[in-house]
């Protein structure tokens, strides 16, 4: 009886090691878990488990009420201020804010490259959903016309909101998927030339087109979260663009429905 009793005070000894890490309170109540590697003038590093290799994360000293080692002491940052009741809160995602601004300096879409700006908001409490507005500008080449070789004011403005779904929750690598739908609004210039067999000579005539599409994307995200603040990001997408409408002169000329496709690469801040 007693062999049983001092294995399993060892076992319950030995389990609350493992798993102790130390915990840093902040002034709202809420909690993160992982090894503070250093307490500096105006804020706090740490890193989040116990993976010493992993990526150090800071959070102002402002912020934090106290820390609680894993070896049981307790620094307050602040004594004099009354305790806080500590609320339990999903450690990964509170270490990442809700809010993404992103740049793509690189967005290819069947209409051509060109570049573009997302905000992003995540929802709920565990940041499993997340709402995203993204305007691009695209340049594309026209060669409507044999002699056409493409115009530089060609440009198309694509606004695609869309909701993203997270199934595995806020990572260092996170993978997301969801629906967008895209409509875009430009103009076209194109330019042909004509054989005049009285002159002997061809004749140039540019004109401008207005293109309107409409169409729906599914969208599959990779994210990368090099710190708490800086990100890196790819998307890649496949749908269908239902409305392709040009207008020139005074007609109206639709094309098919049609298979489209995107690919982003975007760096991101998050705050």
């Amino acid at each position: 009886m007693k062999k049983q009793f001092l294995c399993l005070v060892i076992s319950s000894v030995f389990f609350s090691y493992s798993h102790a890490q130390d915990v840093i309170v902040r002034k709202n109540g809420s909690t993160v878990e992982g090894k503070v590697t250093e307490v500096g003038i105006d804020k706090i590093t740490y890193k989040l488990g116990k993976d010493i290799q992993g990526p150090n994360f800071l959070i102002r000293k402002s912020e934090v009420k106290q820390i609680e080692f894993e070896n049981g002491e307790t620094v307050s940052m602040n004594p004099n201020q009354p305790k806080v009741k500590r609320t339990p809160t999903n450690n990964m995602d509170e270490a990442f804010g809700r809010n993404m601004l992103n740049f793509s300096p690189m967005k290819v879409l069947d209409s051509g490259p060109g570049i573009g700006i997302n905000y992003e908001r995540l929802l709920g409490k565990r940041q499993m959903f997340g709402l995203t507005l993204p305007v691009s500008m695209q340049f594309p080449d026209d060669f409507a016309f044999v002699s056409n070789a493409g115009s530089p004011n060609n440009s198309l403005i694509y606004f695609s909101p869309g909701l993203k779904v997270y199934p595995f929750g806020q990572k260092r690598v996170t993978y997301a998927v969801g629906p967008n739908l895209f409509t875009a609004l430009g103009k076209v210039r194109d330019y042909r030339s004509t054989y005049d067999p009285v002159r002997g000579t061809y004749i140039g005539e540019e004109s401008t087109r207005s293109n309107f599409r409409f169409g729906v994307l599914v969208n599959n995200y990779v994210n990368f979260q090099i710190t708490q603040q800086f990100q890196i990001g790819l998307n890649a997408a496949l749908g269908s663009r239902y409305i392709d409408r040009d207008k020139v002169n005074n007609g109206y000329y639709y094309n098919s429905v049609n298979v489209t496709g995107e690919f982003n690469f975007n760096l991101g801040f998050r705050f």
